[in-house]
Parts: C-alpha cells; sequence; structure tokens
C-alpha cells in the first residue's frame, strides 16, 4: 500500500492558554496557534479554507489517520480488506460525541451518545446528495457503494482497486456527520459551537467569532490517554508573531524569513524548503495561449543574473518544479542533481519558438516582436521587484519584445492570479499534497487550483502516471511541464516555523500539512522543565 511521508518536524514550545498555563507535572497545558481568518464553517462535508479545515483536524476523526510516518493507521475504526481489494470492511471503534449544551434545553446528545457506522454513512450521503453542493462531492470518486449493516459495521465498496483510498478516509470530506443532530440545527450546522458535535481529540469549547476558537480535550475520545494537551487555541489573525512568540502569546507560529531571523534566541525555529517561486503564465491568455512564446520567454531569462541575485540574497535556484521536501514514496525524497530540468539561456531558441508562436498566432500577416507585449506581475517587495526586473530585462534585451512590470501587494498578487486576472506572474505558492505528483497535480486540465489555466493532454496523462509509478514517472511528468510550460522555476524560498521555549511534541509539518491536512499536530505536546 502507497504510504505518504512528509517530513515532520518535532520542536519545543511554552505558552499559557487563557486560565491554561503550565502545569507542575510537565505535561498537558494550554498551547496557542494562529490561523489567518475567520473559518467560514465548521463542517466537514463543506469546508474547503485553511482555516476551518485546520480547526475541523483537531475536532474530528476520520475512518483512518496518518501517523508521524504518513502510514495510514486506524483511527475511529479498524479495518479488514477483501481478496479483490474491492471491499473495506471498517469496525467502528468505541467513542463517543460531544456537544456544547444549548442552555436551559436537555437534548440527547448531551452526553454519552455513542459513535456509529451510520454517522459515517451519513457523511457519504451529504458528499453525495445534489442538495448539500458540496465542493468536496468529487471526492467520492471510485466508491461504488457504502452501506452500515449496523452500528459498529461500515462496508466501503470500490469500483476499482484504489491504494489511495484509506488515506483519503482520514481527510475532513469523510469525518463523520450525526444525522439527527445535523437536521436539529436546521441549517445552522457549524455556524457556532451549540451547532457542532464532534468525535476528535479535542471538543470546541467556545467560538469567539473575529477573535479565537478554544478546544479542550475530549475526554471521552478513544484514544484520549494518549492526547497530552489540555486545551489548544486557535488565534484568528496575529499581527506581529515574533512579539506573540518572544511574550508567550503564541506557541507556534508561521514566519516569513525576515520574521524568522528577527526572532528572541528563546524561540526555536525549523526551516521547510516547500515552497516554488516562478514565473507562471495565463495559458488561457493571448499571446500566453501559444505555447512557443512561453517556452521563448523560458529560454531568454538570462539565467546567471537571475541566480547571481538569488544566491545573494540567500535563495536556493530551482532546480525543477517539485520542492526538495516533496517525495516520491515512503521515504524516498525527489530532488537530486541527477533530475534538474535544463535551465540555460538559449537565446538562440529562444528566438526561433518566438518566431514559431508569432506565425501561429498571426498566420495572415507578417509580424515582429513588438507585437508580443506583455505585463509582468510581481509582490511590490525589494526582493521580488527586482527579481522581476532582471526577467523583464531578459525578455527585452533577447527577444525584443515589449514588457510592463506591475507591482502590487502579495494580497492583491494572490487574488489575481487566482481569478486569471494576469498574463505572467511572478507568483510563490506552497503546493499541496506531499508527494511531488500531488504537488504538480495542481498543473491538471481538471484541477480546480490550476492557476495557470493549463489545458494539456499529455501533461493530464503524466500526472495520471506520476500518481501511482515512482521516480521514473515523476521525472517524465516534470518534463512534461517544462515542455509545455505554464510556469518558468525560478528558486525554492524557504518557510520557517517559530516555536516559544519550554515544550515539546508539537509537530509541524510541510505544504500545508498536505494530506494531514493542517499544518501543525498538538496531540503529543507538552511542557517540559
Amino acid at each position: 500500500m502507497k504510504r505518504w511521508i512528509c517530513l515532520l518536524l518535532a520542536v519545543c514550545l511554552v505558552m499559557g492558554l487563557g486560565g491554561c498555563g503550565k502545569p507542575d507535572d510537565g505535561s498537558g497545558g494550554g498551547f496557542r496557534f494562529p490561523i489567518d481568518s475567520e473559518p467560514a464553517a465548521l463542517d466537514p462535508q463543506m469546508a474547503r479554507d485553511d482555516a476551518a479545515v485546520t480547526v475541523l483536524c483537531a475536532l474530528f476523526e476520520g475512518l483512518t489517520r496518518l501517523d508521524n510516518e504518513g502510514k495510514v493507521v486506524p483511527a475511529a475504526a479498524d479495518w479488514t480488506v477483501s481478496e479483490d481489494d474491492l471491499i473495506y470492511t471498517f469496525t467502528i471503534k468505541d467513542s463517543y460525541w460531544n456537544a456544547n449544551p444549548v442552555k436551559g434545553k436537555e437534548q440527547p446528545w448531551d452526553e454519552n451518545l455513542p459513535v456509529t457506522a451510520d454517522d459515517f454513512l451519513f457523511a457519504f450521503e451529504r458528499l453525495a446528495d445534489p442538495a448539500t453542493a458540496s465542493p468536496l462531492a468529487g471526492e467520492l470518486a471510485g466508491i461504488a457503494e457504502v452501506t452500515a449493516p449496523d452500528d459498529k459495521t461500515l462496508l466501503v465498496t470500490l469500483s476499482a482497486p484504489d491504494d489511495d483510498f484509506l488515506a483519503k478516509m482520514a481527510t475532513s470530506p469523510f469525518f463523520p456527520c450525526h444525522r439527527a443532530f445535523f437536521e436539529a440545527t436546521a441549517g445552522r450546522y457549524g455556524l457556532e459551537e451549540e451547532y457542532i458535535l464532534s468525535n476528535g481529540a479535542f471538543r470546541l469549547a467556545a467560538w469567539n467569532h473575529n477573535e479565537s476558537l478554544l478546544a479542550y480535550k475530549h475526554e471521552q475520545y478513544h484514544d484520549a490517554a494518549q492526547i497530552a494537551p489540555e486545551a489548544v487555541r486557535f488565534v484568528i489573525g496575529t499581527a506581529d508573531p515574533v512579539a506573540a512568540l518572544g511574550a508567550g502569546d503564541l506557541s507556534a507560529a508561521p514566519l516569513s524569513a525576515a520574521q524568522a531571523a528577527q526572532v528572541d534566541k528563546s524561540v526555536s525555529t525549523v526551516t521547510l524548503n516547500d515552497t516554488l517561486r516562478c514565473v507562471m503564465f495565463n495559458a488561457s491568455a493571448d499571446p500566453l495561449a501559444e505555447g512557443n512564446i512561453r517556452r521563448a520567454l523560458r529560454d531568454s531569462i538570462q539565467w546567471d543574473s537571475v541566480d547571481a541575485y538569488l544566491a545573494d540574497v540567500g535563495e536556493t535556484a530551482a532546480s525543477g518544479y517539485v520542492p526538495p521536501a516533496a517525495v516520491v514514496s515512503a521515504g524516498e525524497t525527489y530532488r537530486n542533481e541527477d533530475n534538474a530540468l535544463p535551465r540555460v539561456t538559449d537565446t538562440s531558441a529562444a528566438v526561433k519558438a518566438l518566431q514559431a508562436g508569432l506565425k501561429a498566432l498571426y498566420p495572415d500577416q507578417s509580424a515582429t516582436a513588438s507585437r508580443i507585449r506583455i505585463t509582468l506581475l510581481a509582490a511590490e517587495d525589494t526582493l521580488s521587484a527586482d527579481l522581476a526586473r532582471y526577467i523583464l530585462q531578459s525578455w527585452q534585451k533577447n527577444l525584443g519584445i515589449t514588457v510592463k512590470l506591475e507591482l502590487v501587494s502579495e494580497q492583491e498578487l494572490a487574488r489575481r492570479v487566482k481569478n486569471g486576472n494576469y498574463q505572467a506572474a511572478l507568483y510563490t505558492f506552497t503546493p499541496s499534497g506531499l508527494t511531488g505528483a500531488e504537488n504538480l497535480s495542481a498543473f491538471s486540465s481538471t484541477a480546480t487550483d490550476n492557476v495557470a489555466r493549463l489545458m494539456d493532454k499529455k501533461v493530464d496523462a503524466a500526472i495520471a502516471a506520476a500518481k501511482v509509478g515512482g521516480r521514473a514517472e515523476l521525472a517524465a511528468l516534470e518534463s512534461a511541464l517544462w515542455a509545455a510550460c505554464p510556469a518558468i522555476p525560478v528558486s525554492f524560498p524557504y518557510r520557517y516555523y517559530g516555536f516559544a521555549e519550554d515544550t515539546e511534541g508539537i509537530v509541524a509539518r510541510p505544504f500545508g500539512g498536505g494530506r494531514y491536512q493542517s499544518p501543525i499536530d498538538f496531540r503529543t505536546a507538552k511542557y517540559y522543565d
């Protein structure tokens, strides 16, 4: 069975949590972690925003989960598989729902309500129901039938064997939903703490909108003895994470490179190499819809100048589309010197590609390089602006095209790229997934996060092969992307996490959590003396 591995970092940190300070016995305690925004709703079958999913992963548990080595292990259920790998029989463990009682109302789910197979069945039904209109319904692909013959047994039949199935059962769309509770919320499910019934390691105790969400340890969770913290508070928005970590107002927080350099010596940091800075092309917008134009831009960049600047600012030149933290399979990293893409300046090839592109775009007339006009979008920080100018000057010098540089805020850059309101952009992003194949699935024709708007059958086929293949298939996928050129890899920026002192057992994960979905795990977080 395929195993999903990521580079996991267990680190030390400390913090008190609104009355939950450092315990005398060196265990438990409360921890604080920032989320970027207010969760839209804590509904596992609907939530797609990172903030909501991060909180949901603390409050709920699926049939399976991934351990710290990325291996699929039993969570809310144990399982067996038929000989043909099509029928999975899940046996639900003894565990209980938890809820926040509504004042003055006695309800059947206030205490000692067992988690049953029907709760998981209802989650599948909600995903499949057109009335739900779940944006996550596509996750049901490959699942032929789901039944619950009794309270302890859930049967899932696949249409074909799927090595990824058990890992998928650990993700939020397949978290359980109690049928009667959902109906009783009358359309308010997941909107307030009293409308949330969860089965995970923590229970939501308070949702202070626009401020924080407070979760306490769920004492009736089936594995409660292994959950160390007494509480976790998710703080909504943090203006200055450096100061918050130093003061103990946060236990852990993501940091920029500049912020990581500013933290106090008492704050430890870890480095994640899971990010790609690239020139992203809008392959649906002229003239960049023409592949030869994209390849001309790629081969005309003066890489010696770009790479010298990257070295000056301490950033690693990109050797491909897959960041170094990505893996091929269990324990096997992908990125090495042998699979670097041919990132060289080839002006003659670039000019030839430009002429081919002009002929394809304007077949009935004679067109010169001056006909090509491109706006390069970039963030307004110094590093991004300088890199963009090196690239722009290369294009103008070696191709003779007209290029305009437009500098905007990081937020505006992300918004415009996401919405397709750009031609070319110097764009920095952290892919999702843990494997290189998952990282590059963003370039699939059907991917919702395909910001390049690339529609290429060869790339789609290479993505499908890489998902079930190994190192050779992943290398073939990178080569297919290099040929299609929806983006030009520029560098691999580092990301950082900061951790306050005096704790251990907090796990930070690359790629925003990847298949774990949450970037942080507090299950084993403890204070130490």
